[in-house]
Order: C-alpha cells, then sequence, then structure tokens
C-alpha cells in the first residue's frame, strides 16, 4: 500500500527558498510578456515600415500562436521526464534568440514572421511550467497565491515594460524593443542558474501517488473542461489585447503611442491588484474550509463574467473616466483565471502526470490565440469604419467570456473529480466467498 503520510512542514530556510523561486518565476512570466507586447505596441511602425493591411498584421500576431499549443502539450509531457529547471533555461534561449533576430537591421516580413513562430513555441509552455515548477514548493491549499503572483508577472511585464518599450520605439526604432526584450532574457537565465530549482514536495507527493490515469479520463472530466472553456475565452481576450489594443486607443480615441501605453499600463497596474486579491482570496476560502470548488471555479468564474460584461462596454463607453473603468475591469479580472486554472487542473492531476497535464490544458485553452487576432484583424478590415470593426471584435470576446465564466462556475469542482478519479484507480473488492 502507497504511504499517505503528509509533506513535512517547510523550514524558515526552504520557505525563503520558495518564495526566491516565485520571485524568479515572476520576472520570467514579466519577460515572457514583454515579448508579446512588443508586436502590439511596435504595430503602427511595423505596419507603416513593412507596409502591411490589417489582416496581414493580424496574421503576424496570430502564428505566434501557430506552434504555441503544440509545443506547450509536448514540453508538458517532456517536464515528466526531464529537470524542469533545464527546460526553463532552454525555452528563455529560444526566447531571446528570436528577439535578437529580428533587431537586425536586415531582418524583414519573413524574419519576423518565423521568429514569431519559434518566440510561440517556446512560450508556450512557460505559463504551465511556471505553475509545475511553483507547485514543486508548495501543497494543495497553499497554490492559488503563487500561481496567482505567476498572472500578475505577465500584467507587471506590460505595466513596467509598455512604457519603457514605448519610448524606445519612438526615439531609436521599433527594433531597439526588440533588442532590450532579448537581453533581457540572457539577464534572466543567469539569474535562474545561480537561484532556481524544484522544490521537494512533488517528489514526495509522487512516492504516494499511485498508478497513473489515463490521459483522457483526465482532461475530460468536468473541471478541466468548464476550465478550458473559460481559459480559452481569457486567452482570446488576452491575444486580441496584445495584437490590437494600442492601435484601438491610437487609431479610434486618436491616442499617441506613449499615451496609449501609459493607459494601458495603468489598466495593468490595477489588474496586477486585482489578481493578487482574488489569489489572496482564493487562498484564504480554502485556509477557512470552503471548498476548491468555491475558491476556484465560482470565484474564478465570476471574474471571467464581469470581464466580458464590461468588454461590451468597453466600445460604448465614449473616453474619459468611464471609458478608463470599463477598459480596467475588461482586461483584469478576467486575467485572474488562468492562475485559479492551474491550481484545479494540479489538485485534480496525480503529481507523476501533473506537468503534461498542465502543459495540455494551457496548450488548448491558448488555441484561442491562433485565432483571437487573426479574426479579430480579419473583422476590422470588413467593417466600413476601424470603430465598427473593433467593436463586433471587442464583442465577440465579450460573448466568450459570458459564456466561458458560467461554463467554469458550473462544472470546475476539483475535489469531486480527483475523488472519482482516486475511486477508479483502486483495484476492485475481491469477491466474498
Amino acid at each position: 500500500m502507497a504511504s499517505t503520510a503528509k509533506p513535512p512542514i517547510p523550514d524558515a530556510s526552504s520557505s525563503r527558498r520558495a518564495w526566491t523561486v516565485v520571485v524568479l518565476l515572476v520576472l520570467f512570466m514579466m519577460i515572457n510578456f514583454m515579448d508579446k507586447a512588443v508586436l502590439g505596441l511596435a504595430g503602427d511602425h511595423i505596419r507603416a515600415d513593412l507596409r502591411l493591411t490589417d489582416t496581414e498584421f493580424g496574421s503576424i500576431g496570430s502564428v505566434f500562436f501557430l506552434l504555441f499549443s503544440v509545443s506547450g502539450v509536448a514540453v508538458g509531457f517532456l517536464a515528466d521526464r526531464v529537470p524542469v529547471k533545464w527546460l526553463l533555461v532552454g525555452l528563455v534561449a529560444v526566447w531571446s534568440a528570436s528577439q535578437l533576430a529580428v533587431a537586425l537591421p536586415a531582418a524583414g516580413l519573413l524574419t519576423l514572421m518565423i521568429t514569431r513562430v519559434t518566440l510561440g513555441m517556446a512560450e508556450g509552455p512557460a505559463f504551465a511550467m511556471a505553475n509545475h515548477t511553483a507547485f514543486s514548493w508548495f501543497p494543495d491549499r497553499e497554490r492559488a497565491l503563487p500561481s496567482t503572483l505567476l498572472t500578475t508577472g505577465g500584467a507587471f511585464g506590460v505595466a513596467l515594460g509598455a512604457p519603457a518599450l514605448a519610448v524606445l520605439i519612438t526615439n531609436a526604432g521599433w527594433r531597439s524593443a526588440f533588442l532590450v526584450t532579448g537581453l533581457l532574457g540572457v539577464l534572466w537565465i543567469a539569474l535562474w542558474l545561480a537561484k532556481g530549482g524544484e522544490g521537494g514536495y512533488s517528489a514526495r507527493a509522487a512516492a504516494a501517488d499511485g498508478p497513473r490515469v489515463p490521459y483522457l479520463r483526465l482532461i475530460t472530466r468536468g473541471t478541466v473542461l468548464g476550465g478550458l472553456a473559460a481559459g480559452f475565452a481569457a486567452y482570446w481576450t488576452m491575444a486580441v489585447a496584445i495584437t490590437w489594443l494600442p492601435q484601438y486607443l491610437q487609431r479610434v480615441h486618436g491616442m499617441e503611442l506613449e499615451r496609449a501605453s501609459v493607459i494601458a499600463a495603468a489598466t495593468q497596474v490595477v489588474g496586477i491588484v486585482v489578481m493578487l486579491s482574488i489569489g489572496y482570496a482564493s487562498t484564504r476560502m480554502t485556509r477557512a474550509g470552503r471548498s476548491s470548488r468555491a475558491a476556484l471555479g465560482y470565484l474564478g468564474g465570476a471574474a471571467v463574467v464581469l470581464s466580458g460584461a464590461a468588454m461590451l462596454l468597453v466600445t460604448r463607453s465614449g473616453g474619459g473616466a468611464a471609458f478608463i473603468l470599463v477598459l480596467m475591469v475588461a482586461y483584469t479580472f478576467g486575467n485572474s483565471f488562468f492562475g485559479l486554472m492551474q491550481a484545479a487542473a494540479a489538485e485534480l492531476a496525480p503529481v507523476r502526470q501533473r506537468g503534461a497535464v498542465l502543459g495540455t490544458v494551457t496548450a488548448l485553452a491558448s488555441l484561442a490565440g491562433a485565432l483571437g487576432p487573426v479574426l479579430s484583424g480579419a473583422i476590422v478590415d470588413a467593417a466600413g469604419t476601424a470603430e465598427a470593426g473593433f467593436r463586433n471584435a471587442f464583442d465577440l470576446g465579450a460573448a466568450l467570456m459570458i459564456v466561458g465564466g458560467l461554463l467554469a462556475a458550473a462544472f470546475v469542482r476539483p475535489a469531486r473529480d480527483r475523488a472519482a478519479l482516486d475511486a477508479a484507480r483502486r483495484p476492485a473488492a475481491a469477491p466474498a466467498h
């Protein structure tokens, strides 16, 4: 019989190391999102320099996701066999090479297309692998906050990086932003090799994990399917915002790039507060004995629905304070679901299969990123005006968010699904004689 002993409570030194690793992983996610955001921030400059239509530019945003999902699944399965410390080094090395290649003076449209594919291939597994690493330092009930912190890493990357990158783009050309983000990746690798690593919770839990569960059975549980519905919608919105929001602010509201980047950054600062608050609330709920369904499904689903409702108002609120308010709600609350989705999937999956499950869940949800930017570009092109086109594109995202959030609230039930999986794994009782 497998041991059921609980992992020992970590001492102060291991706790400090755990939070040091979390800080490094937050920096990892910051660079990840700065890499993504460069394209949207430099969009007008790139379109003018390379003479692109909206549909063509949207295609550049979408090719980023061409291998995003495939690599997410592949690296997720690899993480159950290879030390994730070295997987993270490899991923960031590819990010940096992709960004630095675009910084070369001779790089044109073909280089930009190819490097967005390789960047997406390397960033596809990033969030799942960061969570997989962080979870090795914490027990189930403590994971919502670390995972939420990793989600805020993306918001920090945009909040801090967007204004700085906008200044670079305006004063030193759009290629300079790719150069800086590439060099930041190289610096992170050096820090990770010095201080990074995996914790002991995964190894101890794996020893008591029991037999493996068929992956099809894992990913067809209600928790995963409900989480995927909301995660798909949230990824759609995020990918569209990264590619198109700066241009929406410039083309519809007549803002200069610097002002648009400041508004985007301010939105992300609010998002950091929102995501940390929701992650903390989720952790407090589980510590107080509330079910993971309430702390992850109800709370996360409600956040996604709220963002969707606000998104309907983004193109209908005119300008001024009302516009800024709905913009902040639309592009912040839903993002908090990413961390909760990872925590829910991690609670459901056996530890030895966690990397593969997290990678697969993230990969499937992120398929939205391959569709959202290019379809939104086509919608803008097809409309009579940019204002009408952006309204139609954002309304589609709002509908996805509202439906996805409701499905998450209804079906994300990690404890019940894990109990059902455990019961199916137990050997059948011997018949009485």
